[in-house]
């Protein structure tokens, strides 16, 4: 390290409430359409929409794909903006009328429609999921630079999150108490929350949230910029972690509703109160791993959240059959190891996007959002086809009155407890020896900001020289090199 560098990084201001809150409201929109997306959706298309269980694994899995090319290049885009509305509120001002468009021919799709309408419905609806995501994501990191207080913006940024997704599931069993809503009624009211947030949400956070001055002057990045990036020991560790966190919540979420309701003999509105709990209980494990995550380093909270989840999944594997006494608070213990995973390793993508501008002199957060973005929907994209593929293969029926026995249930089973729990120590794996702690940002922070001292002081410098009139001015202005 540089013998000028300070020994310790400046100290950031504490964020408020007013400006946690307004931002934090953005992330509903997106979080409101997860549940429904993974949980409801393909079962959905399957059982109700009619068509068949591999074809809506298929469709999700070719969107997912095409969606993972978009990300990266909607990151590059996003990093080279700079307009006098803003790096991020252009995209998010963008994002929100594609993600309500989608949103209503998504959910309001009537039978007879075919799998062309769904991935190209879907191709849309990613699209300005992916603008929200990947502009709030990257305008949380430049919010707030120090390593702890990123920890405190990503937790908000979940735990209102939470917040639309306990609303959203809870639509569909108040719609079926209070007006007997069917089943495909209550995906439909579904619908049109999240098209009724959406502009709501973004106009609270682009209008009163500010955005951070750009130290560095957007440039077009290249080959090179982006090879240094990838091969990064550390955002290496976190794009394998990543894709196999993303993986085994996302296969359990596609076989919720058939492993509970066939499996351990839930009725679909016992299903949906379970797993209002167990998203629920983010509220609490949101905070609380971030209070963890500031004692022992956030690298450390992801693995150890991982080894509680494999004990969790066990848990439930053994509860008794139908018992809502058993499953509830185990459902919210395994909804409180979950809340860990996605806020921590997105406030470390944040650290790394300031290891990556002391690199190369360019902030590319986006673009590493971006990155990270395509890991988790990879780890998503695989789930429902090779699920779906499977059960299909093991004889299992989708279409709503079929009750599945035998071996058939056998492979639900084993889809649902075991392969989660191996992907969950894969990615705990992939974290071990990870270096860049809260110690390490530091001392990037240090040299970040002596950066910008020198670069405000030789811009300072130009200023005045400029202001002299040139180098022929200035030498008739000074004595002392008027002979030289």
């Amino acid at each position: 390290m540089d013998a000028r560098t300070p020994t310790a990084a400046p100290t950031a201001k504490k964020l408020s409430i007013w400006t946690l809150a307004p931002f934090s409201v953005a992330s509903m929109p997106v979080a409101a359409l997860g549940i429904p997306l993974t949980v409801y959706l393909p079962n959905y298309y399957a059982s109700h929409i009619g068509i068949s269980l591999t074809l809506v694994g298929l469709a999700f899995s070719i969107v997912r794909l095409i969606d993972i090319a978009f990300d990266p290049a909607i990151g590059v885009a996003i990093n080279a903006t700079n307009t006098a509305f803003g790096r991020f509120r252009p995209w998010m001002a963008g994002g929100a009328p594609l993600l309500m468009v989608a949103v209503y021919m998504l959910f309001m799709a009537q039978p007879g429609v075919h799998i062309a309408y769904l991935v190209g419905v879907l191709l849309v609806l990613y699209a300005g999921f992916s603008m929200l995501t990947l502009a709030h994501s990257a305008w949380a990191a430049a919010l707030v630079p120090e390593y702890h207080q990123r920890s405190r913006v990503y937790g908000w940024m979940q735990a209102v999150g939470v917040i639309a997704i306990v609303v959203v599931l809870a639509i569909p069993v108040i719609t079926s108490k209070a007006w007997g809503f069917t089943i495909p009624q209550g995906v439909e009211a579904m619908g049109w929350f999240v098209i009724a947030i959406t502009p709501l949400t973004v106009l609270l956070c682009t209008l009163v949230v500010r955005e951070p001055k750009l130290t560095e002057v957007p440039q077009r990045i290249t080959l090179a910029d982006y090879w240094r990036m990838v091969a990064r020991p550390s955002l290496i560790r976190i794009l394998v972690s990543d894709l196999f966190l993303a993986l085994g919540p996302a296969i359990t979420a596609a076989l919720y509703i058939f492993f509970f309701t066939q499996y351990l003999g839930f009725t679909r509105n016992q299903t949906t109160t379970l797993l209002l709990i167990y998203i629920a209980a983010g509220l609490v494990g949101a905070p609380t791993w971030a209070v963890i995550a500031r004692r022992i380093g956030k690298h450390q909270t992801v693995m150890l959240g991982c080894v509680l989840y494999g004990l969790a999944q066990a848990v439930v594997f053994v509860a008794p059959k139908a018992s809502m006494g058993f499953t509830v608070p185990a459902m919210f213990a395994a909804g409180f190891i979950v809340s860990s995973f996605t806020f921590l390793i997105r406030a470390m993508v944040a650290d790394i996007s300031d290891e990556v501008r002391l690199d190369i002199g360019k902030d590319r957060a986006a673009l590493l959002y971006g990155l990270i973005t395509a890991t988790s929907k990879v780890g998503s994209s695989i789930s429902i086809p090779i699920t779906f593929t499977i059960l299909d293969a093991f004889g299992f029926i989708a279409k709503e009155g079929v009750v599945n026995t035998g071996i058939a249930l056998n492979a639900l089973v084993g889809c649902y407890v075991v392969v989660p729990v191996l992907t969950m120590f894969v990615g705990a794996g992939a974290l071990w020896g990870y270096k860049l702690d809260a110690k390490a940002h530091d001392g990037i922070r240090a040299q970040l900001s002596l950066r910008e001292a020198e670069q405000e002081a030789v811009a300072g410098a130009s200023g005045v020289a400029e202001s002299l009139g040139g180098p022929g001015e200035i030498l008739a202005a000074d004595p002392m090199r008027a002979g030289e």
